[in-house]
């Protein structure tokens, strides 16, 4: 896998477009898109999303930020000017992860709807989105593992190369690994959202803890092999956020299927067009979503 060469797409009026921003961009679009299918697909109104997702990408991405500057503090507390300019990388998904459900939460409990069903849909297409925001790092040549010679390997220019490994050209492409694995999950995350109304097993929030548990495992094993890792202590900062994710997401999913029963999906909540509701309602989400 070679190098991008250029991180710059193009310029317009003599601003910098750089690949990086756009792959962002796409991810996030391709979330939102996939978010309003299965809320289609649920019978919830797809227009919520659309309300709500520019204060939560928005939010989502100041708290990534906010998370990286914090870990690289003593960088950022000798160069203030730089910790808003993104534009070369710089966020963490964990950041993001925890100030995009909180602002979700909010969201959901001032329009009266139940947090965890919109997360379980919401999950899917965070998922998704990752797969291809990852490869804003293939643009900007980071995140990229220890040096190999495997056939999808990634050249990394002179100047972009870790201190240790000056004269080696090739790394493992970590962030192509993730990317795969979270096109993967989220085929598994969008299957397990429109089987949970047709499951007496599966449970309200099964999707968001699976997530939560499935990515702390990939990213753990993901980050043993990369070399520009950001510590806490004596360990990745990614491993600390992914033992926390893993705990949470296999805990949760533990207790919501034993001791803490959580809810089953609301069996309004039927493939489009096939409304089985007591009521007839027409498959809006005030119709059935709203509660505790």
């Amino acid at each position: 896998m070679p190098s991008l060469g250029d991180p710059i797409a193009f310029e317009v009026a003599g601003a910098a477009v750089r690949w990086y921003a756009l792959f962002i961009l796409g991810g996030i679009a391709a979330a939102v898109w996939l978010i309003r299918v299965l809320a289609r697909r649920r019978g919830m109104d797809p227009e919520f999303i659309l309300d709500i997702a520019p204060w939560v990408v928005v939010g989502a991405i100041a708290g990534a930020r906010l998370y990286y500057v914090l870990l690289e503090w003593e960088y950022f507390s000798q160069n203030p000017n730089r910790a808003l300019n993104i534009r070369l990388g710089g966020l963490s998904i964990h950041g993001a992860i925890v100030v995009g459900a909180a602002l979700v939460a909010i969201f959901c409990r001032r329009a009266g709807y139940r947090f965890l069903p919109w997360a379980d849909l919401i999950v899917a297409g965070v998922a998704l989105g990752q797969a291809i925001g990852r490869w804003g790092n293939w643009a900007n040549q980071e995140a990229f593992g220890t040096p190999t010679d495997l056939p999808w390997a990634v050249t990394i220019d002179p100047e972009r190369r870790p201190a240790a490994y000056p004269d080696v050209a090739t790394f493992h492409p970590t962030f192509l690994y993730e990317s795969v694995f979270d096109l993967a999950n989220a085929a598994f995350l969008a299957w397990l959202v429109l089987r949970m109304p047709r499951s007496r097993f599966l449970r309200e929030g099964d999707a968001l803890w699976s997530y939560l548990l499935l990515y702390g495992i990939a990213r753990f094993l993901i980050e043993r092999v990369r070399t520009d890792s950001l510590y806490i202590g004596p360990l990745p900062a990614a491993y600390w956020a992914s033992f926390l994710l893993i705990g949470v997401g296999a805990g949760m999913l533990l207790l919501r299927h034993t001791i803490w029963p959580g809810r089953s999906a609301d069996p309004d909540f039927v493939v489009a067009g096939n409304d089985t509701s007591p009521s007839g309602a027409s498959g809006s989400l005030g119709s059935v979503s709203r509660g505790t």
